[in-house]
């Protein structure tokens, strides 16, 4: 039976509440630790924001090309109706890249897959595996004004390297407060669009572009 977008949905609210929450207990509070400690902290909980955004456009893509039930009711349809779960992994993959897509194949396992999160991929897959909803996923994409940035913040304080920092300090001038001893300080940065820390911004836009690309 065809999945629901709108459970897709649902269950990344639901994380996304977890982890917002956590932020707020753990990272605006925080009792007296020492600094490694809240590094890994912060890290922590970028890494598990950018893995949820990852695993929902992943799931969304996947599902609304074997055909999915849109809010509206409708069931989704592609030219890959009939290939299974890591078949249509293997057209995004090749998608992602620019790629033809001569004999389709299944990849052997999740780590042979593209960033799902990254959204000059991302945008490919959705451009190019011809879902009915393509314009709902687009949508939501095009709503993400400052996912490069979480992406940008979990690669820099998973791979600390001169190039990373380099990156993260030329993102400074986007934002306010923008101080930072480690890549994972970048949560706390303020959105002046917003008045408030980056982390929230980050939320925002995944809620936003969930809600949209799920119609």
């Amino acid at each position: 039976m065809p999945i629901s977008l709108d459970a897709l949905q649902y269950k990344l609210q639901r994380r996304l509440k977890v982890l917002d929450s956590g932020f707020d207990r753990h990272v605006l509070n925080p009792v007296a630790v020492r600094q490694a400690d809240k590094f890994a902290l912060q890290e922590g909980y970028v890494s598990a924001l950018w893995q949820a955004w990852c695993s929902f456009c992943r799931e969304l893509i996947i599902h609304s090309a074997m055909g999915a039930i849109t809010r509206s009711g409708a069931i989704t349809t592609s030219p890959h109706n009939a290939l299974r779960e890591m078949e249509i992994a293997y057209v995004a993959k090749r998608l992602s890249n620019g790629d033809p897509l001569n004999n389709i194949r299944p990849l052997i396992g999740s780590h042979q897959e593209h960033t799902w999160g990254d959204l000059s991929k991302v945008n490919l897959v959705a451009s190019g595996i011809g879902c009915s909803n393509g314009g709902s996923i687009l949508a939501g994409l095009s709503a993400c004004d400052r996912i490069d940035d979480l992406q940008l913040c979990r690669n820099a304080s998973a791979h600390i390297s001169k190039s990373t920092l380099q990156r993260v300090k030329d993102s400074k001038v986007r934002y306010l407060n923008n101080s930072f001893r480690h890549p994972s300080d970048m949560i706390c940065w303020v959105d002046p669009s917003s008045s408030d820390f980056l982390w929230k911004s980050w939320i925002d836009d995944i809620e936003l572009a969930a809600d949209l690309a799920v119609q």
